[in-house]
């Protein structure tokens, strides 16, 4: 009886990085866990340089990427914006092409881009959105019932979750950044970049206000914490009271300190045409933290948050809903008992890449 013979993948992709933003690190971490499967064997062509010249990797990798494709079943492109390096290689070779659609890179509103996803990004073979609002977002891009698509949720990597932080490393990082932080306040941290449809502008103005009337009446004080950089920064900034935290940039170490200690994670996304939330890695990072998580029932972020599972989701934009649950939130203990858990279990990195590998197959036979 003869061995079943691996499938060979190549994976090509312009955003590539451990330590990166959010594609780069999907991308970084699909490849190496796709590898670690059995039967399976991965290759990748990635661009590691300066991340202005990355649109140019769809033309540049072609020569390197024909050479790669030549023994292998099936091909991989990172994302729709490496569309013509796909149609090149399946025209020449053959051999199946998939994509993976992380969201922005089909809604950029872009007239040129929008024509060049016409001419080469329908003719792949299959597609893999990154969440269920993603996969509506395709449908409607393209039109056509009879191209194969396939949701795969990101994984994740268990690597923030440290239960011997305590509430000491947090006062002692905001000292470094000159904050005080008393006994009496309760934490509310953001972390990502910090553009409009993240909401953090919208929370400033229409949440935190009424959060420090509650304060006011023997409710808790509120500590706003906001990591992260972006076209928003000045504007937030701008809006921003004593109860506002902006810490720019933070090293890993740090981010591990706020994911372990902070009395909740919010992600007050709304609403913005054009500009959406493919998925919400933050929020998984936070949830396998034991950190209570609520997000707006909004766009992507309802694959990463299942309400009462692993988090909340609130109704994006409704400042009353917000206030009612935070404050319910607030006067808890903190604790979540089946967040990290179901987290784990659910997003766990080698089931989807199994997924991803699956999906592969079928167009690979």
């Amino acid at each position: 009886m003869s061995e079943t013979k691996p499938l060979r993948v190549l994976c090509i992709t312009r955003a590539y990085g451990e330590d990166k933003g959010g594609m780069e690190r999907l991308s970084f971490e699909l490849i190496s866990e796709v590898g670690k499967l059995p039967d399976v064997e991965a290759s990748a062509l990635a661009h590691k340089g300066p991340k202005w010249l990355a649109p140019l990797f769809a033309l540049t990798v072609i020569p390197a990427a024909l050479a790669a494709a030549r023994p292998v079943d099936v091909m991989h492109i990172g994302d729709p914006v490496l569309s013509f390096t796909g149609w090149v290689l399946k025209k020449i070779t053959g051999k199946p092409v998939a994509v993976t659609v992380h969201g922005l890179d089909i809604t950029f509103s872009n007239a040129f881009y929008q024509a060049y996803l016409t001419l080469f990004f329908r003719s792949l073979d299959l597609f893999l959105p990154i969440s269920e609002h993603v996969d509506t977002l395709l449908r409607d891009r393209i039109k056509n019932n009879e191209l194969s698509i396939e949701v795969v949720n990101p994984g994740i990597h268990d690597r923030f979750y440290d239960p011997s932080l305590t509430r000491d490393h947090l006062r002692q990082l905001l000292n470094s950044y000159s904050l005080t932080l008393d006994s009496e306040h309760k934490v509310l941290f953001t972390s990502g970049r910090l553009v409009n449809r993240k909401g953090h502008a919208w929370f400033i103005e229409h949440v935190l206000p009424r959060l420090a009337e509650a304060e006011s009446e023997g409710g808790p004080k509120i500590l706003y914490v906001i990591a992260g950089t972006g076209l928003e920064s000045e504007r937030i900034r701008s809006l921003a009271g004593d109860n506002v935290v902006l810490l720019g940039r933070v090293s890993e170490n740090d981010l591990k300190v706020l994911y372990n200690t902070v009395d909740v994670f919010v992600q007050p996304n709304i609403s913005v045409p054009g500009d959406v939330e493919g998925f919400g890695l933050v929020l998984l990072e936070a949830a396998l933290c034991n950190r209570p998580v609520i997000a707006s029932k909004l766009e992507g972020m309802t694959d990463a948050i299942q309400d009462g599972k692993n988090g909340a989701l609130i109704e994006a934009g409704n400042a009353d809903a917000w206030v009612h649950t935070l404050r319910s939130q607030l006067t808890q203990d903190g604790s979540v008992t089946m967040a990290r858990d179901h987290t784990l279990e659910r997003f766990n990195w080698r089931k989807k890449a199994q997924a991803f590998v699956d999906a592969l197959t079928i167009v690979a036979t």
